[in-house]
């Protein structure tokens, strides 16, 4: 049997695993500025999310909490439920032997007493927290709020498993720093050990990550509290709802906690948890990945300058912040070749177009792991993504490669379709209601703006 502690401190919580502790550190004073009740009740919710995943690849029956039972129990139970296809479908494991183990799997808990958060709201909450990676979703999310006045500020977590990432992050934050007086609010986040599995002992897993922006949401409260922070604002955009179904039946929703009907759960969650004055939301919930990257970089070049969406995992992206080896990084190029715009903006320093980098496109047979590039609407945004790259002259062997395959043929016979699907907005609902028409509005103009 696995037994879970936990304990409050100063500027945070730990949890304590077998012979470890594993704090989850706030800036100094932040974590005293939230009420004690509410400060107990996020611990007792934390421990269980942020473990919920260790009887299922430690295959044991029970785990033991010396702790309250959680408030956001039940909710955890569905987020974490409908993760596992997921799951399996990355680590190449049996969905039904990991449903059997969950189900089966008994969560017991010292005090069975739920704790209920304080009912005290935020003072004077006005202004955005962005859950910043300094990714174009993130990075557009921040610059939108700054449009809207929402004095944004931006919480960031360090993950124990980055490899060269947090390296680079925290010199692209020095200069972000500079130029815009904004720096980051960090959470030194070690309970992400436990989903780092050369510290478990274990091979590779995906689980461990299903609850990651359910986990962050509560983990920003406090910052809420110290900031005045009305919203919690995380870059969720459309494409984060697509699915598919696996070759055994099974529908894969790849990253189901940024979906937006989970999304408006999350809302309710950090509701609870700041006497209904926090929401949390997305502002480029109406748009296709090709948009955001083309948004960020069209109107806001000063910010997109700073992104950095590749994961550095490997010694290519040792010394940059791009590693020019990786999925992502052809991505990220196409995306911005297929949007108008220059991918030099953004720093590229090599034409990710270009034959070596073939098998890096799941349109022309690339492998991947990341399951959300495995959907029907990320093949076809792909898809519509290099017809656009064609039609604006983009440079590439790709490209030409493209042009005179029957894939060329396919996009021009379903332009219509295509453009309709990746070049419009979509109705939202996890925009705060109050801040939806300014927010289409300016989508709308940059949406008009743009032409195959």
């Amino acid at each position: 049997m696995l037994e879970i502690h936990s304990k409050l401190f100063k500027d945070g919580f730990s949890i304590l695993y077998k012979d470890d502790s594993l704090p989850l550190t706030y800036p100094k004073n932040y974590w005293e500025t939230t009420p004690e009740q509410t400060r107990l009740a996020l611990v007792d919710n934390l421990a269980l999310a942020t473990t919920m995943h260790l009887p299922i690849v430690f295959d044991v029956p029970e785990i033991f909490y010396h702790s309250g039972r959680p408030l956001l129990e039940s909710y955890f139970v569905e987020n974490f439920f409908r993760d596992i296809p997921s799951c399996t479908e990355v680590d190449g494991t049996d969905t039904v032997e990991y449903v059997r183990r969950f189900f089966n799997t008994q969560y017991r808990f010292l005090d069975p007493v739920i704790k209920i958060p304080s009912h005290e709201p935020v003072e004077d909450a006005f202004r955005a927290i962005v859950g910043m990676s300094f990714g174009k979703d993130s990075l557009l999310t921040y610059a939108v709020a700054k449009e809207l006045g929402l004095d944004p500020e931006m919480a960031y977590f360090i993950e124990h498993s980055m490899t060269y990432e947090e390296k680079h992050k925290t010199a692209i934050a020095e200069q972000f720093k500079k130029e815009f007086n904004k720096g980051l609010h960090i959470i030194t986040h070690e309970t992400g050990k436990l989903r780092d599995y050369p510290y478990l002992g274990l091979p590779f897993s995906e689980f461990g990550w299903a609850l990651q922006s359910t986990e962050y949401a509560l983990e920003c409260i406090p910052l809420a509290y110290a900031l005045q922070g009305k919203y919690l604002l995380f870059g969720n955009e459309q494409t984060t709802s697509a699915t598919y179904m696996d070759k055994y039946g099974w529908l894969v929703n790849p990253c189901w906690d940024q979906t937006h009907n989970w999304t408006v759960h999350i809302d309710q969650m950090t509701k609870m948890f700041s006497g209904r004055s926090v929401g949390t939301g997305s502002l480029i919930e109406p748009l296709m990945d090709m948009m955001v990257q083309r948004i960020l970089v069209h109107r806001y070049p000063d910010i997109a300058k700073y992104q950095m969406s590749c994961f550095t995992e490997t010694e290519a992206g040792r010394d940059y912040k791009w590693c020019h080896h990786c999925t992502i990084c052809a991505k990220m190029y196409l995306l911005c070749a297929g949007g108008g715009v220059d991918p030099a903006q953004v720093g590229f320093r090599e034409n990710m177009l270009n034959r070596e980098h073939r098998n890096r496109f799941t349109l022309f047979g690339g492998k991947t792991t990341l399951t959300y590039l495995l959907s029907e609407t990320a093949m076809d945004e792909q898809l519509f993504a290099f017809y656009s790259a064609v039609k604006k002259n983009a440079k590439g062997d790709l490209v030409e490669d493209f042009k005179s395959s029957e894939l060329y043929e396919q996009a021009k016979a379903r332009e219509d379709e295509l453009f309709k699907k990746f070049v419009t907005l979509y109705e939202p609902i996890s925009i705060p209601a109050e801040l939806k028409d300014s927010v289409m509005s300016i989508f709308k103009e940059e949406i008009d703006s743009f032409e195959l």
